[in-house]
């Protein structure tokens, strides 16, 4: 087990024993349909993540636009979501934290439970998407029957699990020491078993003469061959790491996938030069591919690219392929311990000498060419030949056989290559308008959503601030009350919103001296937060944008989060107090980013469940951050 900083936080999705790939399906699954009840930083966050790590399995969406389909077309992103958050901590944090918010009432319970019992809920490191630490397996437990005990069936058990460890910030550790570091220790037995038995060898053994400087010998050339090994690996590693990060889009365009290729997974048998000049290849036939790749802006131009992608894709396949064939699948060959696999289906067997390579899953799906097809001439860069099976016979699709005694196949050469030059392009074609057709569609739903939430955020703003929390209708037209002070906004909604706000200012706040010149506004911003914030709390209305909403009410803009190093570094700021319970005020309305106060303010709150209150603890001008 790495040490704790090591630790991403897509490692809980490879650990079944607490979320199985099928809880991993739900767990995203309720990601994806509550994405537009999400809080907005947990939103963004997740949609970046997606757009960057993320390629949908509709057809037509390229790698950075998949964020496209959250909030109205998510279900479609679910199994690609599902797969690569076991492999991309970016991802797994995005996912677990949007996870937590949408179970907001556990999340509280969990922090109650932990804090209460003398443990500290600083959730994971989401900046550098890592746990913190381990949490004992047999602590876990106990916590976890103790939360039981105390909510009895208020919530599932799986659910109260994962909530722990993301509240704690910390990775469930088993007791028991791991794999690799039993195997160490036994190799360390044996060698200093192998000394002492050299050290009672009498000096006048025979063994001394040949064997044991045979064996001394044998050892040094071992060490160096390792050692020889181990820089050749880091350099092909290197030269993978370096294709990957410039040809990324291209080689998902070859359905190679590289997370497989490294100098540790080479077979012993291969020739450490031949794999390298493999991979530089590769990197020369990808640069040289690249111009052709995009669709031209000319039918006459795109004919000259289409040309040249089916002179360069064949070569292109033969070198990855080569590459493939030579990548065990669960061994370190400067090891010999087993390797980790990323996705359980990402590769097969590996072939056995004297058979035809196995297909490659997750490498490349193979181009099958017929037996007729002569070896074309190498090329400059061209990889070793691989064997290739021959395609199933399919009636008119099949390339016929060459007849017993003729010299020439019943097709030619050049036309069969005609032919595949002009299936490539087509398939070129219409991959294209597949994907505008795509686009297309999409932006046509997102238009529809967008028009449904104007609608529906129209209808709701409308009713906020024509109901009031017994469900009479106020007057239609009555004029604003007079203020000519921040202090008379606060003391107008104190006795309009008696039932509904809750003022509890802390020490920074300034209300009374407060020189902010459009105190009409303040006074429109606590309306807001006394009828349409508080009606969309106690789910009276839904309030799609919260944002959005207060722009209309008062020109003002809404946050709902605070970052949790600000928040503990100034916690006079952010904190307040009412019947000795704290509050923590991350929401927060304002206007203005000036130091100036007379044109920036901020009014910063919570929300009280319990007393089904805002609580107002802070009127200022913007609370303290390490810019101000």
């Amino acid at each position: 087990m790495p040490d704790s900083k090591d630790v991403p936080m897509n490692a809980i999705f490879l650990l079944d024993s607490l979320v199985s790939p099928e809880r991993r399906g739900a767990i995203v699954s309720r990601v994806l349909n509550d994405f537009s009840n999400l809080p907005v930083a947990a939103r963004n966050t997740l949609r970046a993540a997606v757009n960057d790590e993320v390629m949908p399995t509709s057809g037509g969406f390229r790698k950075g636009q998949a964020g496209r389909l959250l909030g109205s077309s998510g279900s479609l992103l679910l199994e690609s979501v599902s797969h690569t958050v076991v492999s991309s901590k970016a991802l797994a944090a995005a996912v677990l934290q949007s996870w937590s918010e949408s179970h907001s009432q556990l999340k509280e319970a969990v922090e109650r439970h932990l804090t209460g019992r003398g443990l500290t809920t600083p959730g994971p490191n989401l900046q550098e998407k890592l746990f913190r630490g381990y949490w004992p397996v047999d602590q876990w437990e106990v916590e976890r029957e103790a939360f039981s005990q105390t909510y009895d069936d208020d919530f599932d058990p799986e659910d109260v699990a994962l909530m722990m460890c993301y509240v704690s910030g910390n990775f469930p550790k088993a007791v028991h020491s791991d794999t690799k570091s039993g195997a160490s220790a036994s190799l360390n037995d044996v060698l200093s078993a192998s000394l002492s038995r050299l050290r009672e060898l009498p000096a006048s053994a025979p063994e001394w003469e040949r064997q044991i400087p045979d064996f001394i010998a044998s050892v040094s050339r071992l060490v160096e061959e390792k050692a020889a090994q181990l820089r050749w690996s880091e350099e092909l590693d290197a030269a993978i790491r370096e294709t990957r990060e410039t040809y990324g889009e291209l080689l998902e365009f070859f359905e190679c996938d590289t997370r497989l290729w490294s100098g540790a997974r080479v077979s012993p048998e291969a020739d450490p030069s031949a794999v390298l000049k493999l991979a530089a290849t590769l990197k020369t036939q990808l640069a040289e591919y690249l111009p052709a790749h995009e669709r031209a802006p000319s039918i006459s131009e795109e004919l000259q690219r289409s040309k040249r992608r089916a002179e360069l894709q064949p070569a292109i396949i033969e070198t990855v392929q080569a590459i493939a064939s030579l990548m065990t699948a669960d061994v370190d060959v400067l090891s010999g311990e087993p390797l980790p696999i990323e996705s359980p289906s990402a590769v097969t067997d590996s072939p056995t000498a004297g058979q035809q390579p196995a297909k490659v899953t997750g490498h490349l799906r193979q181009r099958q060419l017929p037996d007729s097809q002569p070896t074309p001439p190498k090329r400059e860069h061209e990889p070793p030949e691989m064997p290739l099976k021959p395609p199933p016979s399919s009636g008119s699709g099949q390339v016929p056989s060459t007849p017993e005694g003729s010299k020439e196949p019943s097709i030619h050469v050049a036309e069969f290559d005609a032919l595949r030059t002009e299936n490539v392009g087509l398939r070129d074609n219409q991959q294209a308008l597949r994907s505008e057709n795509q686009d297309l569609r999409e932006e046509v739903e997102a238009l529809k959503t967008e028009l449904f939430s104007s609608q529906e955020r129209e209808d709701s703003w409308r009713l906020a601030y024509r109901t009031v929390k017994d469900g009479s209708i106020e007057e239609v037209g009555v004029s604003p009350p007079v203020v000519e002070s921040v202090l008379d906004a606060v003391e107008i909604a104190k006795g309009r919103f008696r039932q509904e706000l809750l003022f509890a200012p802390n020490s920074e706040s300034s209300i009374e001296e407060n020189p902010f010149t459009d105190p009409l506004r303040v006074w429109e911003a606590l309306e807001w937060l006394g009828t349409t914030y508080y009606a969309s709390r106690m789910g009276r209305l839904r309030v799609t944008d919260f944002d959005q909403s207060v722009k209309e009410a008062c020109g003002w803009w809404y946050k709902g989060d605070q970052g949790e190093t600000t928040v503990s570094r100034y916690e006079k700021s952010y904190t307040t107090r009412v019947d000795g319970k704290r509050y923590t005020l991350v929401e927060h309305i304002g206007k203005g980013t000036t130091f100036d106060a007379r044109y920036t303010i901020r009014i910063a709150f919570d929300w009280d469940r319990d007393k089904r209150q805002v609580i107002v603890g802070y009127i200022g001008r913007h609370q303290q951050t390490d810019a101000s």
